[in-house]
C-alpha cells in the first residue's frame, strides 16, 4: 500500500482522474479515496494546507493503512534561479525553517528523504534532485525566496514536507517527497495569498472579498489558476511514472534497490 498525501483538492483531482479510486473511507474528518494508481494500491488524501494539518494526516495514515511508503506529492515555489514552472522537484532532506530576520535564516531541524532509485530515469519530465524547505506560511516576495534558497541550498519550498517526513521517520516508513513547480524564484506572489485559507482550507469568502478590494488580482488568480493547472497535470502522470518504476523493481528477480537512503 503506497500513502499519497497532497495538500489541495486542486493537487488531489488530476491523479483521481489518473486513478480507479472511487471507494472513499471518512477517517475522523478526512476523506481518503482507496484504490489503485499504475496497478498499485493505493490511499489519497487531501490533508489541508500547513505543517499541523500535515503532521496530523500523516499520524492518521500510519495508524489507519501502516503504508510501505508515503509519497507527498503537490506544488512548490521555487528557489533557485535554474528551476522552472513544470519541473519536479525530487527532495533529498527536508529543512524545517525556524526563523528568519531578514538577514539570517536558520531551520530547526533535517530529515533525509528515501528516493527510488529508478526515479532518475524521468524521460519526458524535468526533475531536480536537493533539498525542500517548509515553511510556516506562503514565500510571495521573489527577494526572499532568493535569499532563502542562497542561505539554505534547498530548491524548492512548501508547507508540509517536513511535518510529514518527520511523522515517517518516527515510524520507521518510507517517505518520498515530490513537488512541481508554479511559481519561480524571481516571481512576487500576490500578497492576499496567505490570507486565502483557514485552518489549512481554502475559502472561496475570502478570495472573493480581496478581489472587491483589488480587481486587479483576478489577473494574478487566473495566471496562478493555468500554471496549477498544467502542473497538477504534469504531478499527476509524474507519480504514475514514479509507481510504475517501483512496481517493476518490486517484482521477482529485481536486482534493483527498492529504496535508497539520499
Amino acid at each position: 500500500m503506497i500513502a499519497i498525501l497532497v495538500a489541495v483538492k486542486q493537487e488531489l483531482n488530476p491523479i483521481l482522474r489518473l486513478a480507479d479510486a472511487r471507494h472513499i473511507i471518512r477517517q475522523e474528518h478526512f476523506d481518503f479515496y482507496e484504490g489503485t494508481l499504475a496497478g498499485e494500491p493505493v490511499a489519497l488524501l487531501a490533508l489541508g494546507v500547513g505543517k499541523e494539518c500535515a503532521r496530523i494526516a500523516a499520524e492518521m495514515t500510519v495508524k489507519c493503512y501502516r503504508p510501505d511508503l508515503i509519497i507527498n506529492a503537490g506544488f512548490g515555489g521555487a528557489l533557485q534561479e535554474r528551476i522552472r514552472a513544470g519541473d519536479i522537484v525530487i527532495g533529498t532532506e527536508a529543512l524545517d525553517l525556524s526563523a528568519d530576520d531578514g538577514k539570517d535564516v536558520r531551520c530547526r531541524s533535517s530529515q533525509s528523504l528515501f528516493h527510488h532509485s529508478a526515479l532518475e530515469r524521468n524521460e519526458g519530465f524535468q526533475v531536480h534532485l536537493g533539498k525542500m524547505l517548509t515553511t510556516d506560511d506562503m514565500i510571495l516576495k521573489a527577494a526572499r525566496k532568493i535569499r532563502m534558497g542562497n542561505a539554505t541550498g534547498a530548491l524548492t519550498v512548501d508547507m508540509e514536507t517536513s511535518a510529514i517526513a518527520a511523522v515517517a521517520a518516527a515510524h520507521n516508513t518510507p517517505f518520498l517527497g515530490l513537488r512541481c513547480i508554479t511559481d519561480t524564484s524571481r516571481e512576487n506572489l500576490p500578497r492576499e495569498f496567505n490570507d486565502f485559507f483557514v485552518v489549512g482550507q481554502l475559502q472561496p469568502s475570502r478570495i472573493l472579498k480581496s478581489i472587491s478590494r483589488r480587481p486587479r488580482l483576478v489577473l494574478d488568480l487566473a495566471r496562478m489558476g493555468y500554471r496549477a493547472r498544467r502542473a497538477g497535470q504534469t504531478l499527476a502522470r509524474f507519480l504514475v511514472h514514479v509507481i510504475t518504476q517501483i512496481h517493476a523493481e518490486q517484482k521477482p528477480g529485481s536486482n534493483q534497490t527498492v529504496l535508497i537512503n539520499s
